[in-house]
């Protein structure tokens, strides 16, 4: 079952750029990176695939010495007369083989007019233990996250709801009240699901919740036997106590010193990079800039994101009653609206690899922390995330106060709503722009800013 995706828009576009490179797909396992390419290639004048976890497709590059051989192993196994103008080619599990990454720059300089993709399981980890890199300025790279929110209402067949809350929030309106009921609804759902594709096409077939906790469980236990893979690391003991101990801290600034009993700050911080590297987890760091380009501030400790809010409520053996009837705010204290948020944003930008940043404030007297500062045509813009349809948001006025801005952004429970508010600040009045936005709809952030920053009265 393929589920249509953003992502299919991002082929799209690079597909047809004139001046295309080879496109590096990044991608957790499991998040439909082999799936979403082949139902690409089926739109395409021809598409060869290569997977060299298969024997004879390895053997056929290992016998190789050039891209010309290659082509010509390719015509003679596919019993082709020639590969026209177009083709994709999808070279899957790449890792496998590092002279088949260094010949994509060749792709690129003698063969511009055949697409190549490249994937693979575990690829950034496997490269960096055995010492490769992709040529630089040659290949393009993209990433697939798993389904967002919205792509989960389109899987459900529930077209209508996603076009209609598009449709009001691209309007910058409050979508009529049984609509927003309906999203905030589905999105609980979404929450026990999470986004990864196996367990959504359950969701969609069966409905059962019980159904997709054993395909978290299934996935979580793969991610797990993945780390005998990772060569040159003599005692994995660290990578799978980091792995373990993740449940204790999505969603909080980590401490890699209390990271996991008995486990050193250095081997954590090793083990929670070849993590981040295998995509399982991000990290989002703390800065106290105001203005681009953003730093991350030193010895200060980065929040983490898991891969999926769905494996992450597995893990933590949150039970389908607390998912479906608490209030947002009462779930993991109120850090599962802020780590949804982050996932969204970071899925709805597939063609970037920019970190996400949190701000806090320089003051250890008057400490504030704003949950994301997002770039947008040279500027930052601080986002809160609430967990409830109110409350304060001290922490974005001092921001906006400090930077001297005038327009902030909150992601909540509630309805969109565009807002002149004043807030009093160290004697004098703070007068700033509030836009509110339904949390079920964070990943349209990006494409809202635009339409914000447009219409700055200062701007």
């Amino acid at each position: 079952m393929y589920f249509k995706r953003t992502f299919d828009g991002v082929l799209r576009d690079w597909y047809g750029r004139p001046d295309r490179k080879p496109l590096i797909l990044r991608g957790a396992r499991q998040t439909g990176k082999s799936t979403t390419v082949r139902e690409f290639g089926k739109k395409q004048k021809l598409c060869l695939e290569l997977n060299l976890e298969r024997r004879e497709d390895l053997n056929l590059v290992r016998a190789c010495s050039s891209v010309e051989d290659l082509l010509a192993g390719l015509k003679a196994t596919r019993n082709l007369s020639d590969v026209p103008e177009g083709t994709l080619l999808f070279l899957d599990e790449i890792q496998e083989s590092p002279d088949l990454i260094q010949w994509l720059r060749f792709f690129h300089e003698d063969h511009p007019e055949i697409a190549v993709i490249a994937a693979g399981s575990l690829l950034e980890v496997r490269l960096q233990e055995r010492g490769f890199s992709f040529p630089v300025g040659r290949v393009t790279f993209r990433t697939l996250h798993p389904l967002t929110f919205l792509e989960f209402l389109h899987a459900l067949g529930k077209d209508v709801l996603a076009d209609q809350l598009w449709e009001a929030l691209r309007g910058r309106k409050a979508a009529p009240l049984p609509l927003h009921e309906d999203a905030l609804k589905c999105m609980r759902d979404y929450l026990l699901v999470g986004g990864m594709p196996e367990a959504v096409a359950s969701w969609v077939n069966v409905h059962r919740p019980a159904a997709v906790r054993e395909i978290h469980t299934d996935l979580l236990q793969a991610f797990s036997e993945d780390f005998q893979k990772y060569r040159g690391v003599r005692d994995l003991s660290p990578l799978e106590a980091a792995f373990e101990n993740l449940k204790y801290h999505v969603g909080t600034r980590v401490s890699y010193e209390n990271f996991a009993p008995g486990r050193r700050s250095g081997q954590m911080k090793t083990a929670l990079g070849r993590l981040e590297g295998a995509l399982l987890v991000t990290r989002v760091w703390p800065t106290s800039d105001m203005a681009l380009p953003l730093r991350s501030r030193p010895k200060s400790a980065p929040k983490l994101l898991p891969v999926d809010t769905g494996l992450a409520l597995t893990t933590m053996g949150a039970t389908i009653e607390d998912l479906r009837f608490l209030p947002l705010e009462k779930l993991m204290d109120g850090r599962l609206a802020e780590i949804f948020a982050g996932l969204q944003l970071l899925a709805s930008r597939p063609g970037r690899s920019e970190p996400l940043f949190f701000w806090v404030s320089e003051s250890s007297r008057n400490s504030a922390e704003v949950d994301y500062l997002l770039p947008n045509e040279g500027k930052t813009v601080p986002l809160e995330v609430k967990s409830a349809a109110s409350g304060r948001l001290r922490s974005l006025h001092q921001f906006l106060w400090k930077a001297k801005q005038t327009t902030g952004l909150r992601v909540h429970p509630g309805q969109y709503a565009d807002q002149a508010l004043e807030v009093a600040m160290s004697g004098e009045t703070l007068k700033y722009r509030l836009v509110s936005v339904p949390i079920y709809m964070t990943q349209a952030v990006w494409e809202l800013l635009k339409s914000v920053l447009n219409t700055e009265d200062d701007s």
